[in-house]
């Protein structure tokens, strides 16, 4: 665990640990592959008047968080497995 921690310094100190994308910064960028910012907020906005369009927004969000989550996991396995 501890030369987990030393890496971590070492590429914060060389500039990569900000070079990573987030978890949820991953989900963001999927989802606005799809919908533009204005979309979503227009779509949160009509919520209850156009229930199905939110309805589909938000499965392709949740599934969104699904995949990007299920491929970080088997990312995370592959490198493991290296090691």
């Amino acid at each position: 665990m501890e030369a987990k921690a030393n890496e971590s310094v070492m590429d914060e100190r060389m500039g990569t640990a900000s070079m990573q994308v987030s978890r949820e910064q991953e989900i963001a960028s999927v989802i606005r592959a799809k919908y533009s910012i204005d979309d979503q907020i227009a779509i949160l906005r009509q919520k209850d008047q156009k229930p199905e369009e939110y309805e589909a927004f938000f499965r392709f969000a949740e599934d969104a968080k699904t995949a990007v989550t299920a491929a970080r996991a088997a990312k995370a396995a592959a490198k493991e497995g290296q090691t």
